[in-house]
């Protein structure tokens, strides 16, 4: 209940990359600290939890990759000299994209309620959001298509919680509304709308990849459903149909805006940004192999220049931090929950399949791999498999 009360904080009332702490941020904090005590936190960051003989297969690589990426940058940090508060800005976030080693354990004894209060929690957390985004825009629902609109000064919406939820809330909103009495397909229609404002923010503010991997994610579930929810998928698909009809200027428009960025901002300027991070890294040896730290300021291209403290990728990000060795430790850890991620393809594919687009954006594309919703949806994903296991040994 604590992770489900931090996430309806965190949608409601903070950001994803907030500036500085303030009520709502301490409160997030208390809550995750009440949900997963002190005791695993102190036993993996000593790397006293690879004693436990119950540690799962990829949990030895998750806790010393986290040993080496807490302890190692942050000494090169100090070293280098970088400010404390820029030290922290990075130390949090990789807390935070270290939360399945922390939590799953502790939840994993029941696994099927962890997955429901954590799905409905991201789902609301991303409605949120998209909600706050619609009322800075001033609910201008006509400019959608018309023209790029303006993702505001906390970018609301490059929170993965919201591309999960406007593929989450839509599916599970078929699902209700072929299913149960009056109550549950009322609630089915609260969630397809809920769903279509998260995809309608997406395609106002012409998140491109956003929206393709969302496209992505239906056409693969409506394969996977037709044989099994034929019914579903009609409604689905009437839906779609009944959208399409009702607004074919905006549905056109959206799409048009998604090729005009396409053609002028290509890869926004994503190349520049990791030739200069490997320009930095190949410096020197102790740039190459152990980062810049903790902390470091890189002049980034893709922000004109500006010394700033985060790059758009997870991939130079980790190199320019933490050096080569650092980028292992953390390619090691992601490799580890490979296998996982293909058990919760099989046991759930429509939610993994939610997932698994907002952790490819996370990742790839922009900063949103340093958000609190990344590492929950990465618990997210391991407690489904985890999930499948307690069914399998039953």
């Amino acid at each position: 209940m604590g992770l489900f009360l931090a996430l309806a904080l965190y949608g409601l009332f903070s950001a994803p990359a907030p500036s500085d702490i303030r009520m709502a941020e301490a409160g997030i904090g208390l809550l995750l600290l009440l949900a997963i005590g002190l005791r695993r936190p102190l036993y993996v960051a000593t790397a006293h939890a690879l004693r436990d003989p119950r540690l799962d297969g990829w949990e030895t690589p998750a806790v010393l990759a986290l040993a080496w990426l807490l302890w190692v940058p942050v000494l090169r940090g100090v070293w280098v000299g970088w400010a404390p508060g820029d030290m922290l800005r990075d130390v949090v976030p990789l807390l935070y994209l270290f939360l399945p080693v922390l939590l799953v354990p502790l939840l994993d004894d029941d696994a099927e309620l962890a997955v429901r209060r954590l799905r409905w929690g991201l789902m609301l957390a991303g409605a949120a959001f998209a909600l706050r985004w619609w009322k800075q825009a001033s609910w201008g629902f006509g400019a959608v298509g018309s023209r790029a609109m303006a993702d505001g000064g906390v970018y609301l919406l490059n929170a993965p919680s919201v591309l999960f939820a406007a593929i989450a809330l839509p599916l599970t909103g078929i699902q209700m509304a072929t299913r149960g009495g009056v109550a549950q397909r009322t609630a089915g229609a609260v969630c397809l709308a809920l769903g279509f404002l998260c995809l309608g923010a997406l395609a106002g503010a012409v998140h491109r990849m956003a929206l393709g991997l969302a496209a992505a994610a239906f056409l693969v579930v409506g394969v996977w459903r037709v044989r099994r929810a034929p019914l579903a998928v009609g409604l689905a698909l009437l839906a779609v149909a009944g959208v399409v009809l009702a607004f074919p200027d905006m549905v056109v428009g959206a799409l048009t805006q998604v090729a005009e960025k396409n053609r002028l901002a290509g890869a926004n300027t994503r190349w520049e940004e990791a030739a200069a991070v490997v320009a930095l890294t190949i410096a020197d040896p102790g740039s190459f192999l152990f980062g810049q730290g903790w902390g470091a300021l890189i002049a980034n291209p893709a922000v004109g220049g500006w010394r700033v403290s985060y790059t758009h990728t997870l991939p130079t990000y980790a190199l320019a931090k933490t050096g080569l060795l650092g980028a292992l430790a953390l390619s090691a850890y992601i490799l580890a929950l490979a296998p996982r991620a293909l058990s919760a393809l099989r046991c759930d594919p429509p939610l993994a399949w939610a997932v698994l687009p907002p952790l490819v954006m996370a990742f790839c594309v922009h900063t949103s791999f340093k958000y609190l919703d990344t590492g929950l949806l990465l618990t997210l994903l391991l407690l489904t498999a985890e999930r499948r296991n307690a069914l399998s040994s039953s």
